[in-house]
């Protein structure tokens, strides 16, 4: 696990890095530029940002900017298809092969983890739907062995249509059936918030959780698309990452923000996607270490 780095204002912070659907119309290029010059740490590559054309290139210039790739999202992440996000291809075959496809090609990057969903059940029922989900993501994780890199399971709370993974729990079931060893847990504030047994289960699975995103949300949000900063909403971030501290978790946070300036179906006219790309990250680092601050405090 990476070690705490200082500050410089007497404290330290856990390393950090921002999903790059944070900054969602910066291009591959622009986004390790702005990144590199707001010291962070590392990014959550999205394989819809990588340059078509030669990934020698692109790898190259990666390198060049030492960032470290921490979760990372291919195009289809899952089996199962999305309602906005990763809704296509619909054929569980085709996006099977997708997702193969996108594992070996984000592992050149030698991320963290590459990020994968259960998906919900939809009208085939749970019991078929976990099936298919456990027999693909087996197939994806020797996929990743194959290629060393490890893979993240990602908790999502439960939508329309529910979810197969909507606990920490649930997560470690389905990662328990798949039955290979390299597939870790990933958290996102956004999909536990108001859950306390949430937070119980951060402090007792501590050890399989690879990575925390981190977000905010107003008592107002309009959906999942209309996010925000650390600190500017109405979680208790203070006591979430005191649980995952209790944990002993001990890796990487990362910035993920979704705020819907149209191009997700529902235009927000503040849609922090509107912003400078640079005081955004700005905002959303300071936000973040200011809420690691008052934790610490708190504890």
């Amino acid at each position: 696990m990476p070690t705490q780095r200082s500050d410089g204002v007497g404290g330290s912070l856990p390393r950090f890095a921002v999903s790059a659907c944070t900054t969602y119309h910066s291009t591959f290029a622009e986004d390790l530029a702005n990144y590199r010059a707001l010291d962070i740490d590392g990014i959550g590559l999205w394989e819809y940002k990588l340059p078509e054309g030669s990934d020698d290139e692109t790898l190259a210039s990666f390198q060049k900017s030492g960032l470290t790739a921490t979760f990372c999202f291919p195009n289809v992440p899952g089996v199962i298809y999305g309602d906005v996000l990763f809704s296509e291809p619909r054929d569980p075959r085709e996006r099977l092969a997708r997702l193969k496809a996108g594992i070996r090609r984000l592992a050149r990057f030698k991320p963290l983890a590459v990020a994968c969903l259960a998906g919900p059940p939809r009208d085939v029922g749970v019991a078929a739907a976990r099936s298919l989900v456990v027999e693909a993501l087996r197939e994806a994780a020797y996929v990743a062995g194959e290629v060393n890199v490890r893979l993240a399971l990602e908790v999502i709370r439960p939508g329309p249509g529910g979810s197969l993974a909507s606990t920490i729990p649930e997560a470690r079931a389905l990662i328990a059936d798949i039955g290979v060893p390299n597939i870790d847990v990933l958290i996102d504030t956004w999909h536990f918030w108001d859950s306390q047994q949430a937070l119980t289960d951060i402090r007792a699975h501590g050890e399989s959780i690879v990575g925390v995103q981190v977000n905010d949300r107003l008592s107002a949000a309009r959906g999942w698309g209309d996010r925000t900063l650390p600190g500017r909403g109405d979680m208790d971030l203070t006591a979430i990452l005191q649980a995952v501290r209790d944990s002993r978790f001990s890796g990487w946070y990362e910035l993920e923000i979704f705020s819907d300036d149209g191009i997700l179906g529902t235009a927000y006219a503040d849609s922090l996607w509107k912003w400078p790309p640079r005081d955004l990250l700005r905002a959303g680092r300071d936000g973040f270490a200011d809420v690691w601050r008052a934790s610490l405090e708190a504890g």
